[in-house]
């Protein structure tokens, strides 16, 4: 069985998760993504994960280092990185780096 790329996109460039707080379903958690890499199809998912979260009520921090600090400078297509983004920071996410 392959492992998509994105996946493993995760692991190997240095994306950290971190959860934090009681899983308990009436209690919100904490998600803290660390973003090393400026690869557009892994930051489109981080993104994609971030903005699930939120939507479920989660507090969600991005913490951008290295090449991941040029998440703005990013060539978007095909995907749209920076809709993904201005949805995360609309709805409450917070962006450090």
């Amino acid at each position: 069985m392959r492992v998509p790329k994105w996946i493993l996109g995760f692991w190997l460039v240095g994306c950290l998760l971190l959860w934090t707080g009681d899983l308990k379903a009436d209690e919100g958690r904490k998600l803290l993504l660390v973003i090393t890499t400026n690869e557009t199809e892994t930051v489109w998912q981080a993104l994609r994960l971030s903005n699930f979260a939120i939507s479920q009520g989660d507090e969600v921090r991005i913490y951008l280092t290295g090449k991941g600090v040029e998440l703005l400078k990013m060539d978007n297509s095909p995907l749209d990185v920076a809709q993904k983004l201005e949805s995360f920071l609309k709805n409450g996410g917070e962006v450090y780096g």
